[in-house]
């Protein structure tokens, strides 16, 4: 008799420990490397306030200003920030403030879509011909790359290593 009563007082609590375990699973813990997602985070923010090529900074690249016209900054690095602020830098500080599953997996997307793009930019600043009147890439655009691969490499790890995956 013994046997089943306690069967029935873990059933009662069954219900009660399901639900706390919906309510913290989906949760992303960072630990130790959450200064280091602060940093990157930091980093693009930078990025975006520094020359990204010649003379024109990320964000006359991003509102394609004159000073981006006078450099020929195209497509690539116009995307490139157009991504890296978005998710770089606002879905990866919401992802980290809410710590939901979900949020880190759209940063991680958005972040190798943003690291492929800032690899590209650089890419395409550096070939122009020899000849050729522009710059090439400045500072902010490396540093934005680099804030890209970091961030990009945090959130696989937290999504890739989360216990019980998406729910």
């Amino acid at each position: 008799m013994r046997k089943n009563s306690d069967d029935d007082e873990l059933g009662r609590y069954r219900a009660v420990f399901d639900a706390i375990e919906r309510r913290v699973v989906p949760e992303i813990e960072f630990g130790r490397s959450t200064p280091v997602l602060i940093a990157a985070i930091a980093i693009a923010s930078l990025g975006f306030l520094l020359p990204l090529t010649g003379s024109a900074h990320g964000y006359d690249v991003l509102f394609r200003t004159s000073r981006a016209e006078n450099e020929s900054a195209g497509a690539l690095p116009t995307l490139f920030v157009a991504f890296s602020m978005t998710f770089t830098v606002t879905v990866a500080a919401t992802a980290r403030a809410v710590r939901r599953f979900r949020w880190a997996g759209l940063a991680l997307a958005g972040n190798g879509v943003t690291m492929v793009f800032g690899v590209l930019a650089i890419w395409s600043r550096q070939s122009l011909a020899p000849d050729a009147a522009y710059t090439g890439p400045s500072i902010g655009l490396y540093l934005g790359a680099v804030a890209a691969v970091l961030s990009t490499a945090l959130w696989a790890r937290a999504v890739f290593t989360h216990p019980h995956g998406p729910r």
